[in-house]
């Protein structure tokens, strides 16, 4: 839904993991302290250099380890802007723009005697950050006042530029964020299928096509059309072109064109995909779909890397359902919440069904667990405590 004049280069977006889902307790608190200042403009107070190179650095009173420019002194002062907090704590370091922009990835000091190999840090120059969705933070603080003239020390007005597009994108964030309920997710506005009973191929059919068509993808889909590998009329039935076809103008200022530019922005910088709407006539669903990008994961052939997802239903005789699913490699590990224990033991006993069916599919069953309550204090996504037998 972006206007034309924004879009250069379109790709395809690819779902990774809801950041709740990730890491551990002390990486998200760490990520938690820095977001407010998301966008700001800081000094950071070089602490300590730590024998692999990277340093200890406190800005806005954490203690960050971050990679610096070479020659950086302990106890010098480091202008910093927060670039994004997901997947991991991004900073600008400097005051340079463009292709001279440094960007350098934060994590918590290593505790002594850790292994620096294990939790390496990424110092990239101003072509690595440069995506709409890193550098946002940054777009929705220019288009909030918070531009140039907020800048602390040295980092005066002639040292931060926003092109013309970069201005556009930055007032579209503002306008998003002056809706009272931001908009987090696809909404479905017809049922996934037309009746009860539909088998799960008509299922994932109609999923792929309800988020497919959603306009979500509008800008890649086009980018697939002027390259040949897509049809025009498979465009045909996204929101943006019914749109178009009603005489209706999409103003990028408008409330609800920025809302929706704004979800397209996050579905890239916070990794996460969710939908909401009806499996069938009466029946809700929601879905989230993520994948791992943790380290060890990025960059990871696509047959190993974890795919993460969440489904939540309510049924007329089961109640409420929760589950969580991690598949890897042709490996599904599934963990249920049921809304009571009568519920619960009826997704026992027909684990052996769930097995056959995703055996069938050519997907192993390698974990199910149940239990009767909510998930919330689960450990992880999907954490199997009950091999299926045989």
């Amino acid at each position: 839904m972006q206007p034309r004049d924004l879009v250069s280069a379109v790709v395809r977006t690819s779902p990774v993991v809801a950041t709740e889902q990730l890491g551990n307790p002390r990486e998200h608190a760490f990520a938690r302290a820095l977001a407010p200042q998301l966008g700001k403009a800081l000094h950071g107070e070089v602490l300590a250099r730590m024998s692999d190179g990277s340093f200890v650095v406190k800005v806005a009173n954490v203690a960050a380890r971050m990679q610096l420019p070479a020659g950086t002194q302990v106890g010098a002062d480091v202008p910093l802007t927060l670039v994004s907090v997901h997947p991991r704590p991004t900073f600008q370091v400097g005051a340079g723009s463009g292709a001279t922009a440094l960007f350098s990835e934060a994590g918590l000091p290593l505790p002594e005697g850790a292994d620096p190999s294990k939790a390496p840090l990424a110092m990239r120059e101003g072509g690595a950050a440069a995506g709409v969705g890193r550098t946002s933070a940054l777009l929705q603080a220019a288009a909030a006042g918070a531009g140039a003239g907020a800048l602390p020390g040295e980092m005066q007005a002639n040292d931060t530029t926003l092109s013309q597009a970069g201005k556009t994108i930055g007032g579209v964030l503002g306008a998003a964020l002056k809706a009272e309920t931001p908009m987090t997710s696809v909404v479905g506005r017809v049922p996934l299928v037309a009746t009860q009973g539909a088998d799960a191929i008509s299922i994932a059919r109609g999923l792929e096509q309800a988020v497919g068509k959603s306009g979500l993808f509008y800008e890649s889909h086009v980018a697939e059309w002027a390259q040949g590998a897509r049809a025009i009329a498979e465009l045909q039935s996204e929101p943006q072109q019914q749109l178009a076809r009603d005489g209706v103008r999409q103003l990028p200022l408008d409330p609800s064109t920025a809302q929706f530019i704004n979800l397209q922005l996050s579905t890239q910088e916070q990794a996460q995909l969710t939908w909401q709407g009806n499996l069938w006539p009466g029946q809700p669903m929601q879905l989230e779909v993520a994948r791992d990008t943790r380290e060890g994961h990025q960059g990871a052939d696509e047959a190993d890397t974890p795919w993460h997802g969440r489904l939540r239903l309510r049924f007329p005789q089961l109640g409420e359902l929760d589950a969580r699913l991690t598949l890897t490699g042709g490996r599904l590990q599934v963990q249920f919440a049921a809304g009571s224990e009568a519920s619960a033991e009826v997704l026992r006993r027909h684990m052996g069904s769930l097995a056959g069916a995703l055996d069938a599919a050519g997907t192993e069953l390698a974990g199910f667990e149940v239990r009767a309550g909510g998930l919330e204090a689960a450990p992880g996504p999907a954490s199997a405590t009950q091999e299926p037998a045989g």
